[in-house]
């Protein structure tokens, strides 16, 4: 777990991981989380309560589709 709020749901907790790992940064809303990309050009919300199953995937998906999605060292 990184310096936001626990995420309800696992595998969006995970994902959320993920993205602060990638170097993204990531702030809470009230009912989403704000995602920024490390250059700034980016960024992405995340709903608190989903309404699909395949959300978190969907959204792992963009992610990896940007420009400045790092490798982790």
């Amino acid at each position: 777990m990184g310096y936001w709020k626990k995420h309800p749901k696992k595998d969006l907790e995970a994902m959320l991981g993920e993205c602060h790992a990638h170097g993204w940064r990531i702030s809470r809303g009230k009912g989403y989380y704000q995602l920024r990309c490390p250059c700034g050009l980016h960024r992405k919300s995340v709903n608190l309560t989903p309404s699909s199953p395949n959300y978190g995937l969907n959204l792992l998906k963009w992610f990896h589709r940007q420009d400045c999605w790092k490798e982790v060292r």
